[in-house]
């Protein structure tokens, strides 16, 4: 084989394997998840969420800064079926819970601003 054919082939094989390694060595960043109407969503600092569920939708932003993690944002009902739409879920840090923020009546909305040690906070969105 030439040098240019061995200098080519070697080239390919370790872009190969270094983009194969930088692939699984890459984050998994899971897309939100609905099951049975509930949608999951992990959460950290700096992201901006707007889950929508059938009857039910919220939005929040993750802030950080001195240790602690705070989450502002709002839940709404969506739907005149006598149900209520729900944010709660646990703060990552410690598996703590952060509460139950309920929105219930068609086009009722709730504020929430809540802080907790750490950086990261599990959500989830249903309608109950």
């Amino acid at each position: 084989m030439s040098f240019v054919k061995k200098t080519g082939t070697i080239a390919a094989l370790t872009g190969a394997i270094l983009g194969g390694a930088l692939l699984s060595a890459a984050p998994t960043i899971a897309a939100p998840v609905s099951t049975d109407g509930v949608m999951v969503i992990q959460g950290g600092c700096g992201d901006t969420k707007n889950p929508s569920v059938n009857g039910g939708a919220a939005g929040w932003t993750i802030t950080c800064g001195a240790g602690k993690i705070r989450v502002q944002g709002w839940v709404k009902d969506t739907d005149a079926d006598g149900k209520a739409a729900e944010v709660y879920g646990s703060w990552g840090y410690d598996n703590a819970s952060f509460g139950t923020v309920r929105a219930g009546g068609e086009g009722t909305r709730k504020n929430f601003d809540k802080s907790h040690k750490g950086t990261s906070v599990y959500l989830y969105l249903r309608v109950v």
